[in-house]
């Protein structure tokens, strides 16, 4: 209850200090030498000794927007009760201009945020390597975007699967929860668990490349362990054609009526190139190896742009050579080298007949395999263009299959020169014009 009526305080004139007169317990009138009247009002929160004050917003007087002596009491009572109870309203009043304020300004950063199509789609053309400033190849773009490309319709009406983050595409990334990215993950892990990795990968890249936090992200290495989610590093599973069926295999390859698709196979296993460093890729605009890229005077070869963004001169053996000299016979410099379009029915045919299961891209496998015995892995690595920042050849391409184990076991027993004597070599029967008499692995190797 006000200790003052209304002509009591009406009666207090300015004067040429400003000075306070008490309206109720806690509660204060400054009257300014201009006249100016506010309502002060002290009070102590619960659990704190610091007595504070805070200034009504409405000026005392009866004019309109002003507030009178019984409001300003009532007003300076509840808020001296809360402060009783604890709550500090006069701080969270004036804290919530500021976290509207904050809110509103992230809302308008959030509808202004691309999504995470909008932003894959920049992200895979804008994007530079750091250690060399180049763009990125045209078959890790396709497979970027695949993952934001909803599942088609194939003719048979066959529905294909959506890629791996389309359940995110349209949400603007700021809008990306933690709880999202698991339920993306889980789901994904159902079907690949490297896909699903793979998809991370680009979902960790995309909004940090854009500067965007995702809070409490799993993909972060801010986030506590338990909250997170570990990408596997990719494990090499080399499979070369095994030494004791290589004979039989270079055999069934030289006597494969469909020389060029079986020379195809052959000049990989001899060079160790990758599969679309021969016969591109018309889908990513990469091209083939040419008649007129080959140098059948030096033996060498230019490969422009390979799988890590560098040039690779490819020196042909003697076999290579033989091989590249037949396919440029009588051949325009425009056409490809080998003028394949699927050579995968060309290799069922030749593991059929060897005995092995070999595919594509374990001819590259077994040239590094052999080539680990020979050379060091420094010469490795360049002869089959691998990078250096990452042991890929080890763990990718370098197998042992069972007969070099024994062969290291027979040898250091010492038994490994008797066994040579009886002649452990593979036998041969008749061979065709360009095909080397093989006794052993390293009798066909290229150029070793």
């Amino acid at each position: 209850m006000p200790v003052l009526t209304t002509r009591a305080v009406e009666a207090h004139k300015p004067q040429a200090k400003p000075y306070k007169i008490t309206l109720d317990r806690g509660v204060q009138l400054r009257i300014a030498p201009d006249g100016q009247r506010t309502v002060l009002v002290r009070y102590t929160v619960k659990g704190s000794d610091d007595e504070r004050q805070y200034t009504l917003p409405q000026e005392y007087g009866d004019g309109p927007g002003q507030i009178k002596l019984a409001d300003a009491c009532a007003e300076g009572q509840r808020i001296r009760a809360l402060a009783r109870a604890g709550v500090d309203w006069p701080a969270q009043e004036e804290a919530r201009p500021r976290a509207e304020a904050e809110a509103a300004a992230q809302a308008l950063a959030v509808a202004k945020a691309p999504t995470l199509t909008e932003g894959l789609r920049e992200y895979v053309e804008k994007k530079r390597r750091t250690k060399d400033s180049l763009p990125l190849k045209a078959r890790t773009k396709s497979e970027y975007l695949e993952m934001i490309t909803p599942g088609k319709i194939g003719k048979n009406g066959r529905q294909f699967a959506d890629g791996e983050l389309v359940p995110l595409a349209d949400t603007p990334m700021p809008e990306i929860t933690a709880k999202a990215i698991w339920d993306v993950y889980n789901a994904q892990l159902k079907r690949s668990r490297r896909r699903a990795d793979y998809a991370m990968q680009v979902l960790r890249a995309v909004p940090r490349w854009h500067g965007i936090t995702i809070p409490d992200n799993p993909l972060s290495q801010t986030t506590a362990g338990r909250n997170r989610i570990v990408i596997a590093a990719p494990k090499g599973n080399p499979t070369p054609i095994p030494a004791e069926k290589l004979g039989a295999w270079w055999l069934a390859a030289c006597e494969c009526p469909r020389h060029i698709g079986a020379d195809y196979y052959r000049f990989q296993v001899l060079t160790g190139c990758r599969g679309v460093e021969i016969h591109g890729e018309k889908k990513y605009d990469y091209e083939p190896i040419r008649v007129r890229d080959v140098d059948l005077q030096t033996g060498r070869i230019l490969l422009i742009d390979t799988k890590n963004r560098s040039n690779h001169l490819l020196l042909l053996s003697r076999q290579a050579l033989a091989i590249a000299e037949k396919a440029c016979k009588g051949r325009k410099p425009e056409d490809p080298l080998f003028d394949i379009v699927d050579a995968r029915k060309v290799l069922a045919r030749i593991n059929k007949r060897a005995g092995t299961h070999v595919q594509g891209h374990d001819m590259r496998a077994t040239f590094a395999t052999i080539a680990e015995e020979l050379v060091s892995g420094g010469v490795l690595k360049r002869m089959i263009n691998h990078a250096a920042n990452n042991d890929v050849t080890l763990g990718h391409y370098v197998g042992k299959g069972r007969s070099t184990v024994a062969r290291w076991l027979a040898d250091r027993r010492g038994l490994h020169r008797k066994r040579r004597r009886r002649g452990n070599g593979t036998a041969v029967g008749t061979r065709r014009p360009g095909c080397r008499r093989l006794r052993r692995h390293r009798d066909y190797s290229p150029g070793y």
